[in-house]
């Protein structure tokens, strides 16, 4: 698979190299009659982060170089070059609190393209689709059939050649149909009721999040949405992303801080103020913290 340099990445387009992030993911992926897109991302440009989020479409992770550590669900996975994962959707993931080296691309797709353009009924990727299997996060470089599979698929994105569309898609369905020769998938356990209604309050703590971040919210604000205690609430929070509800949120906020800062010309305290920041030197500080740049630096690097 053609390997980028980290100066060969930093010459591309931004909108093909920058993940959009945010709690759950609304981005319209391609077109309508192809909703697929491809994403690169390096770890190290200072415009990447990628929080602890969900979205609909299935995603397609490959390790181009480095080593990328990953939440997937509750489990953190280090993925080395050339290592693939497969996150269906309405599974929470993102960035692991250990920092990573990496460069890595990325496709999400909406599943249904898999079934418009399927011609046979194949339970396996009904049941992979709707959640009913759980396949194989992680599929390591060894595996020669599938790392095939996903060099063209790759590959495929980058040369855009004839037959693009109808290529994709195969490649897909092809990589479903060696997932499920190897066996790499497993019964998905019952969720409790209890279970699936925790992970609905989790989302709407996050969809919350998303729609008032600009506003002032404290912890028990939060807590009471899903009627929990604070104390509670915090711990299952940590277990969930990895992170405190009041330090999510404020990454979050940095990171809608970051798109005003790349896509307006608003000022520096009007964006701080924006993203719920009533105090300039806190909101650089705190930017700082999460970016290791100031806001202006940020605003200005090529």
């Amino acid at each position: 698979m053609a390997v980028l340099t980290v100066n060969e990445y930093s010459k591309l387009p931004k909108d093909v190299r920058r993940l959009k992030s945010g709690d759950e993911e609304t981005l319209k992926r391609g077109s309508l009659v192809f909703p697929i897109q491809y994403y690169l991302s390096n770890t190290v440009d200072s415009s990447y982060d990628l929080p602890v989020h969900w979205h609909k479409d299935f995603e397609i992770i490959h390790v181009i170089s480095g080593c990328y550590n990953i939440l997937v669900g509750h489990d953190t996975y280090e993925l080395k070059k050339d290592d693939l994962c497969i996150i269906p959707g309405k599974l929470l993931h993102g960035d692991a609190e250990k920092k990573s080296i990496a460069l890595f691309e990325s496709v999400v797709f909406d599943p249904d393209m898999i079934r418009i353009r399927s011609y046979v009924s194949d339970d396996f990727i009904n049941a992979s689709l709707s959640g009913e299997l759980e396949l194989a996060h992680v599929i390591p470089a060894g595996n020669a059939e599938i790392s095939a599979i996903a060099k063209e698929f790759f590959q495929s994105f980058k040369d855009m050649g004839d037959g693009f569309e109808l290529r994709i898609p195969a490649l897909i369905l092809l990589l479903f149909s060696e997932l499920k020769r190897q066996h790499l998938y497993s019964r998905k356990k019952v969720v409790t009721e209890k279970k699936a209604r925790q992970a609905q309050q989790f989302e709407s703590v996050m969809n919350f999040i998303k729609e008032n971040y600009g506003n002032q919210i404290g912890l028990e604000e939060l807590a009471s949405i899903v009627g929990l205690s604070p104390k509670y609430f915090c711990r299952l929070f940590r277990e969930l992303t990895q992170r405190s509800p009041i330090e999510y949120l404020n990454w979050f906020r940095i990171n809608m801080a970051c798109d005003k800062l790349r896509n307006t010309d608003q000022k520096l305290a009007d964006i701080a103020f924006d993203c719920g920041f009533n105090d300039l030197s806190y909101f650089i500080k705190t930017f700082r913290n999460y970016k290791g740049v100031t806001p202006l630096k940020y605003r200005n690097i090529e």
